[in-house]
This record gives C-alpha cells, sequence and structure tokens, in this order.
C-alpha cells in the first residue's frame, strides 16, 4: 500500500462516510473530515461494523483559512498525503428566478472553490507523493438538470477546472480523476422544504410540481438507474487503485451510456428533448 493518508472531504454521513470506510478497509490510511464533530455518528457507526480505524478531523471546506493547517495536520500524522477524495459538497432544487445569488455562491463555495483551494493547498504532497485527487462529481456536471442550476453550474465549473489542469497534472506526476455517478439513493429530495420551494416558484409551481411527481411516482426515462453509497464508494476506490486512472469515471453502465450520448450531441437537441419529457404529464405514464 502507498505510504501516506487518504483525505475523504465530507465524510460525516452518506458516499463520504462509506468511502472512507471502503478505503479503510482496503488498508489505506484514511483522514475523514467533518464539518462538525457533531455530524460524524454514521461514520462512526460504519467504522465499528466494519472493524476498521479511520482518522476523523474537522474541516469546513468554505472556511480559507483552516485548509493550509489542516493539510499540514495530516501529513504530520500520516507521514505524507497520498490522495485527496474531495466529497464534500450541497445540492438542492428550485428555480432559477426565485433563488438568490446568495444561495448560489454558497453552493460555489462548497462545490467550487473549496475543492479548488484544496487541491493548490495539497499540490506540494500530492507532487511528492505522486498522489491522486478524485472528485466525486455527477452526471450533473456534464448534463443540466432543470431546476438544478446552481448545482448543475458548479459541477459543471469544477469538472471543468480539473479536465484544464489534469492534462497539466500528469507532468509533475499527480493524476486527477472526476468519478461520476447519476442518481444515488442517499441523494435527499425528501429533505427539501417543499412548502416553501413551492410557495417561491410563482409561474413555474405547476411545471416544478409536475417534475417532482414524475420523479417521485416513476423517475425520468433515460436517467442512469440508482445507485447506492457504497456502489459509489467501491468506484473511488477502483480509481484509486487504477495504474492508470481515468479523467472521467462513471459508476454505473447506464451513466456512461448516459455521459456518452450527451458528449456526442454537439447540438444538445437530443438532450433537451430527453429532458423536455421529464416536465410533462407523459413522463409519469411512461
Amino acid at each position: 500500500m502507498t505510504a501516506g493518508a487518504v483525505v475523504v472531504t465530507g465524510s460525516g454521513s452518506g458516499i463520504g462516510a462509506i468511502t472512507a470506510v471502503t478505503l479503510a478497509q482496503r488498508g489505506y490510511p484514511v483522514v475523514a473530515s467533518v464539518r462538525s464533530p457533531d455530524r460524524a455518528a454514521e461514520l462512526t457507526e460504519l467504522s465499528r461494523r466494519a472493524g476498521v480505524t479511520v482518522d476523523v478531523d474537522r474541516l469546513d471546506v468554505t472556511d480559507d483559512a483552516a485548509i493550509p493547517g489542516f493539510i499540514d495536520g495530516v501529513v504530520a500524522r500520516h507521514g505524507g498525503l497520498h490522495a485527496i477524495v474531495s466529497n464534500a459538497g450541497v445540492t438542492g432544487i428550485g428555480t432559477f428566478e426565485d433563488e438568490d445569488i446568495a444561495s448560489y455562491r454558497r453552493v460555489f463555495d462548497v462545490n467550487v472553490f473549496g475543492p479548488v483551494l484544496l487541491l493548490k493547498t495539497a499540490l506540494p504532497h500530492l507532487r511528492a507523493a505522486g498522489g491522486r485527487f478524485v472528485a466525486v462529481g455527477s452526471i450533473a456536471g456534464v448534463v443540466g438538470l432543470p431546476f438544478q442550476e446552481s448545482y448543475s453550474g458548479s459541477k459543471f465549473a469544477l469538472e471543468g477546472i480539473l479536465e484544464s489542469y489534469a492534462h497539466v497534472a500528469r507532468h509533475v506526476g499527480v493524476s486527477v480523476s472526476i468519478v461520476a455517478p447519476g442518481p444515488v439513493s442517499t441523494d435527499g429530495a425528501q429533505e427539501q422544504d417543499w412548502p416553501r420551494i413551492f410557495a417561491g416558484a410563482g409561474p413555474y409551481e405547476k411545471l416544478l410540481r409536475q417534475y417532482v411527481g414524475n420523479a417521485a411516482a416513476a423517475g425520468f426515462p433515460g436517467l442512469p438507474a440508482i445507485q447506492t453509497a457504497a456502489e459509489v464508494a467501491a468506484a473511488v476506490a477502483d480509481v484509486l487503485a487504477a495504474d492508470d486512472p481515468p479523467l472521467r469515471y462513471p459508476t454505473s453502465p447506464s451513466a456512461r451510456a448516459f455521459l456518452a450520448a450527451k458528449l456526442a450531441d454537439v447540438s444538445g437537441d437530443a438532450a433537451a428533448a430527453l429532458i423536455a419529457g421529464w416536465l410533462t404529464a407523459e413522463s409519469a405514464a411512461e
């Protein structure tokens, strides 16, 4: 096993927690970062069940001043840094008109600027180790999803930055990859404040209700199959272990086919036709 720790951000629950435990099971020394200690209950329980130990540390990826000290602490405790799995992120749903610019800034702070600063800060250590940076992305970083403009925009932005840098990073011994899942069973649609969202939807309320209803009733035709967080974690582990990690790694055959179709759709017409169906009553009947 390569020397140095693997940092997994956003490890308190969901994909991050399961990824941290999965990597620990595979023999990596794992530093699982959480925004606050009281958000680590799921991670603690999963680690206990798996019989593994992870080094839990506090990190808010939007706290620019905290990131250098966090990286220095990891290196001091573990003798080096092998990889970062950038998983911390926020999502949401709403209308373009109703979502204020402060919400956009928050989403981009967590989903874009946090990972970018973390990578920039860690690079001297990753270069020294021939290390790896793996971002947990989304199909929403390639295909714009309705009513998720800030989220999709942030994922597009991070993918563009990482794709641009990945070509250069290889020349200094660092691999950069994006793991791209479709829908995941931990996604928190049920946690949304639907009364507030619908109340603020204005002229889009009927369309938003139709879209949400279609998703709840039967899902969306053409969208990749729902995966578990454990499947995404396994994909992250496979990328870390690969001799030559790819830039983009879809986490299922259906996610790969979905992304391939969009990337070949130069005009965007095919994607537009598919997604238009998700916004109509006919979608729920299919």
